[in-house]
């Protein structure tokens, strides 16, 4: 049975978009109370700032697994840990892997482990911020990466998301890897939205290099796709004007009475 050690814990921490302005002031607190910082290496330069008087571990893409696995380990240690992840923990975040890796200790070990999980602003809802109210009604979110998830299932998704009329945001919708799944998608797209329903392309919502672009369904394919990305399809009630994408908060088919 691992000694039980009070002193060391594990933060897992959502940095938000990218912006250091919309980092949570409770992240903030934990990154800067820390003893070392564990992440990616592109959220570790997004807080530099932060970070620039700490050790530090950087772990490359793909290596969330170890990156978790590292991170437990220190905290059994004794060590204050911060892990962290852009966006938002629990959305195609680092709370998987830290669970499962929590998941293959015993119990007692797992117990030893301090754990805190500080949710953060996803790209959804920063995106969504900078073009007008796309998401007030239902919406979903769903990656293109077919790394965790065939792709059957995610075309299975796209169907349902659109034909239940939601707002679609898509995560991840080209990388050099996958070149030809936003072209999928949106022949999916359009079987689903007329040519003339409006879209948002943002790319590093709250970063330096921020870009929005509004669109529609029959012109969105003439703009360029990559990991930084972010679409946000609307439904059949949105549309654009002077420069956003709106959505009423009521559907039409509700009756007052």
């Amino acid at each position: 049975m691992a000694d039980s050690n009070p002193a060391g814990s594990l933060t897992l921490i959502g940095i938000g978009p990218g912006g250091l302005d919309y980092l949570t002031r409770r992240a903030e607190r934990a990154i800067r109370g820390c003893d070392i910082v564990v992440g990616y290496r592109l959220y570790l330069e997004l807080i530099i700032p932060l970070i620039e008087d700490k050790h530090y571990l950087e772990f490359p893409m793909g290596a969330e697994l170890e990156r978790a696995q590292e991170s437990v380990r220190l905290a059994m240690e004794g060590q204050k840990v911060a892990l962290v992840t852009g966006g938002d923990p629990g959305i195609y975040g680092m709370a998987a892997p830290v669970y499962q890796a929590l998941g293959d200790l015993t119990e007692d070990e797992a117990a030893s482990v301090n754990l805190e999980v500080i949710p953060g602003v996803t790209a959804a809802t920063a995106s969504a911020a900078l073009i007008g109210t796309p998401l007030i009604q239902d919406f979903a979110v769903i990656s293109l990466s077919d790394r965790f998830v065939p792709w059957d299932v995610i075309e299975t998704r796209l169907r349902n998301t659109l034909d239940a009329d939601m707002a679609l945001v898509i995560y991840e919708p080209a990388s050099r890897h996958r070149p030809s799944h936003m072209m999928k998608a949106w022949r999916i797209i359009s079987e689903y939205r007329k040519p003339d329903g409006p879209v948002a392309i943002v790319r590093d919502a709250t970063r330096e290099d921020q870009a929005t672009t509004l669109s529609t369904v029959a012109q969105m394919m003439d703009l360029p796709y990559d990991m930084k990305t972010t679409v946000i399809v609307g439904n059949s009630m949105s549309y654009l004007d002077r420069g956003l994408l709106l959505a009423p908060r009521e559907h039409p088919a509700v009756t007052n009475t």
